[in-house]
């Protein structure tokens, strides 16, 4: 029995060139297992880096901030540069007095303190003009910011007392201090103290990965406490930056930490290896299904690629008695498939179908491409006249709605398998789907008929039989064509010359009979393009879509 399905399987062939090598991550997870009889405590460490430990070499402390920040604002103990010309000339750089005031000559106290960087010039000036009414320009700008001192501690490097600037970011305090101990420091757990209450949180992952950094004006005796190290998860392989990361809490997900350290492109399957309840444990699954997989503190990610895959799953449905899903070592042809099946007596060896995830995904692209097209088609076309430009108006409607519902067609990936000898040693995808289906006695009769439906075939019958007998053409119908879909995925296109012939092996039992609808456009490149993407729906869904 196995020898003869193979005889068989050996006339199929691979069809229109569909096939394509990757391998798909949408299968179930392949293993889960028990490493060790004994629960360790936890996983040894690797030598993989902290993620963000090297932000902290000198760069931040050699260059203390002294630009123009627009929404800084001004404080005691700054410096404020002063210039008054015209009528009145005066230059100096004023202090901001404990009170918040600089003193301007022959205009008194002006209180800045808690105006923005920004604005400043223009608060100086109108009290400027409070005095002098005209033929006075003032200029101001913040020359120098407040000198503050900082203390920086926790779990840094180098706990202490910082000289900076009330404009200098919480990276200049940090790297002043040596930078966050790598080993038992937090990156995302940093506080930053005022008398004893907590007036801003840092992650600095959000700075490493998107570079936002809250702005915060210290003040002289402001404290920056960096807390113990939380839980962390190290992922490596195929990323682009192998590192230990951390998260807040008593788990998080895969998906989570692939913001911070992203994924390698074709990365597809993840190796994880974690204590949970004590015992040592590994999976290994396709990487969408581990994106929400939980991840405890000291779990080991390794992200592989396709050539990495051990096995493969596969799915089978139709005529078949057996399993429903069989896991194959990666580089299994479909004769190996074919040997541990087991066919009841009225399956269609002959028809057998194979679906590709891969596959319809570019019959998705190709479609999207060819709509598209259309699309510009239409809507870059120059009326030369106002009759033209009405009737372009209708044309484009029509199209657009076509377009709308062309977008809804869902390809199904069938890979054709017919009248190719090397067929059987074809390599099967991890997520193929392998449908065997039953012994038909019937055509289907689809698309613009008055009546679509399913007739018992018979070979005496012709087309104009079957167009008969499912009432007849509908008035949209194309009458110069017909496709035939055969159940093994190829098909046959089939003129109006041949509609009153008996065709032989031209149609079989399990075949549908497509009518394409006619193309009502005055447009010759439209017609073409429309009948072009009609055809690609009907082949690639086993559906006709009205026009």
């Amino acid at each position: 029995m196995t020898k003869m399905i193979k005889g068989k399987i050996r006339s199929f062939g691979l069809g229109v060139g569909l096939l394509v090598s990757f391998v798909s991550i949408q299968s179930v997870a392949l293993e889960t297992q028990l490493i060790d009889e004994v629960a360790p405590t936890e996983i040894p460490r690797s030598g993989v880096p902290v993620f963000g430990e090297s932000l902290f070499k000198g760069a931040f402390k050699d260059q203390p901030f002294s630009g123009f920040n627009p929404d800084y604002r001004i404080t005691i103990g700054d410096q404020i540069n002063l210039q008054l010309w015209g009528a009145y000339s005066f230059s100096a750089t004023l202090p901001v007095d404990p009170q918040g005031n600089i003193f301007v000559p022959e205009v008194g106290p002006v209180h800045v303190a808690g105006v923005k960087n920004g604005v400043l010039n223009d608060f100086v000036l109108r009290h400027v003009k409070r005095v002098f009414k005209n033929n006075v320009q003032a200029y101001a700008n913040l020359e120098a910011s407040q000198p503050v001192k900082v203390f920086v501690t926790g779990y840094v490097n180098s706990p202490g007392l910082y000289n900076g600037f009330s404009s200098d970011s919480i990276l200049y305090y940090l790297d002043s201090a040596s930078g966050i101990d790598a080993e038992s420091g937090s990156f995302v757990d940093i506080k930053v103290m005022r008398q004893g209450e907590e007036i801003q949180g840092v992650n600095l992952y959000n700075f490493l990965v998107d570079g936002i950094m809250p702005a915060l004006q210290l003040r002289n005796g402001d404290v920056v406490v960096v807390g113990g190290r939380h839980g962390s998860v190290t992922v490596e392989g195929a990323v682009q930056q192998p590192a230990q990361m951390e998260f807040v809490g008593p788990y998080t997900q895969l998906g989570e930490m692939l913001l911070v350290t992203k994924p390698d492109p074709q990365a597809n399957f993840a190796r994880i290896t974690q204590v949970i309840g004590g015992v040592q444990q590994a999976n290994y699954m396709p990487l969408a299904d581990a994106m929400t997989t939980r991840l405890y503190p000291g779990a080991q990610v390794e992200l592989v690629r396709d050539n990495d895959i051990e096995s493969i799953s596969i799915r089978v449905s139709g005529e078949l008695d057996g399993p429903a899903t069989y896991v194959l070592p990666y580089g299994a042809t479909l004769n190996e498939l074919l040997d541990q099946l087991s066919f009841r007596g009225n399956a269609d060896v002959d028809s057998i179908q194979l679906y590709r995830k891969s596959v319809a995904e570019r019959q998705r692209a190709a479609l999207d491409r060819s709509l598209d097209a259309l699309q510009m088609e239409v809507l870059t076309r120059q009326p030369n006249t106002d009759l033209e430009k009405s009737a372009q108006k209708d044309n484009a409607m029509m199209i657009q709605n076509f377009i709308e519902q062309a977008r809804k067609a869902e390809p199904r990936g069938q890979v054709v398998i017919a009248n190719n000898p090397n067929a059987a040693e074809m390599l099967l995808e991890d997520g193929d789907e392998l449908v065997v289906p039953l012994k038909s006695s019937t055509v289907s009769i689809v698309g613009e008929v008055i009546f679509p439906t399913s007739l018992v075939y018979s070979k005496k019958r012709t087309l104009e039989d079957y167009i008969e007998l499912a009432g007849g053409f509908a008035n949209n119908a194309n009458r110069d064509e017909l496709v035939i879909l055969h159940l093994d995925g190829t098909i046959s296109r089939i003129d109006d010359r041949d509609f009153d012939n008996r065709l032989g092996d031209r149609l079989r039992p399990g075949d549908e009979i497509m009518v394409m609808p006619k193309i009502q456009s005055s447009e010759l490149q439209v017609t073409k393009d429309v009948t072009e993407i009609l055809y690609r729906i009907a082949v690639g869904t086993a559906a006709v879509l009205s026009f």
